[in-house]
């Protein structure tokens, strides 16, 4: 790669608007224009909603193309009529065909929130704190036919601190990542830089998330559970059934007590601090809640109204 003057940004979700608001403010690589998803509806009165992409190119007076269908032949009359030089894909949401690709002169990259080839795939932070990591990272590539199995560009190694959740590691990686973008874009400007395969023995694949992921199992370990609530908080969510109704915890402790007690039981409830609740080996301490149809809020405070017991069960299986 050598100069990118003329560059297209596809992106949609939150995790995208750092990279795209740090080559708007660059001058040198602001793109063309940008490519998002259409809006969809939203909200409790469903109304169609930009995509937090398209919000800031409004902002910043960059065009803007939502294609139901990025691939479509319509899609790629537009990109091709652009002349771009290269394609910058954050958090799109569709995948782009050889034909889109090739629409630039310089083919398409990604920026990924994992180290590739490890947790190619929809939800790689989350089940990046799922699996207990402590390290994770971004790798910038170059898209090819295969879900994120195109040659390397561009790694960074990033610790994952011991209680981050899902939503403070995206928000770390996205800012992160905007920088490596940028820095990434400025050197290969400068110098070519050839990217590297990836290694196919050492791939691993996350999947999307589904809703029985967000049920909490109390059979499992305190480990198991604490790095669920991390990987769900704060949305969706991972949650459990709290004297008949559904109660999502946000974060939680794991405490080195067992007791007599089934998992699920509540154990006991301490000042100021939360409530404690056997798992499969310990206990967990849930420190922050959220009740069906109210705002998150401390477990403590929780407990002032719910009034609980040590001895009563937690779980879809109570009744």
């Amino acid at each position: 790669m050598s100069s990118f003057k003329r560059i297209i940004f596809l992106g949609s979700s939150s995790f995208a608007v750092p990279s795209l608001k740090a080559l708007i403010e660059s001058e040198q690589f602001k793109p063309l224009a940008v490519v998002t998803q259409p809006d969809r509806p939203g909200g409790r009165n469903l109304q169609p909603k930009p995509t937090p992409v398209k919000l800031l190119a409004l902002e910043h007076d960059v065009n803007i193309l939502q294609p139901e269908d990025i691939n479509s032949a319509e899609s790629i009359e537009l990109i091709s009529a652009l002349k771009p030089d290269l394609l910058i894909t954050v958090a799109y949401g569709q995948k782009l065909k050889k034909a889109v690709r090739e629409a630039a002169v310089f083919g398409a990259i990604n920026l990924h929130p994992s180290l590739l080839p490890e947790l190619r795939g929809a939800a790689p932070i989350p089940f990046a704190l799922w699996q207990g990591m402590v390290q994770t990272g971004l790798t910038i590539f170059k898209l090819s036919s295969r879900m994120d199995a195109g040659p390397v560009f561009y790694k960074k190694p990033l610790f994952i601190f011991p209680n981050e959740n899902a939503t403070d590691l995206t928000a770390r990686l996205a800012y992160i990542g905007s920088m490596c973008l940028l820095q990434f874009l400025q050197e290969g400007s400068e110098q070519p830089r050839e990217p590297v395969e990836q290694d196919e023995s050492k791939a691993t694949y996350c999947r999307k998330l589904e809703k029985e992921d967000l049920i909490i199992n109390w059979d499992n370990t305190a480990r198991e559970i604490q790095n669920q609530i991390r990987a769900l908080a704060l949305n969706p969510g991972a949650y459990t059934i709290c004297i008949g109704r559904q109660l999502k915890i946000m974060e939680a402790d794991v405490i080195d007590k067992t007791g007599n007690l089934p998992p699920g039981s509540i154990v006991s409830v301490l000042k100021n601090l939360g409530f404690t609740v056997r798992t499969a080996d310990k206990q967990l301490l849930v420190r922050s809640v959220q009740p069906a149809g109210k705002q998150i809020m401390s477990a403590w405070s929780y407990n002032l109204g719910a009034r609980l017991a040590s001895g009563e069960r937690m779980g879809n299986d109570e009744h």
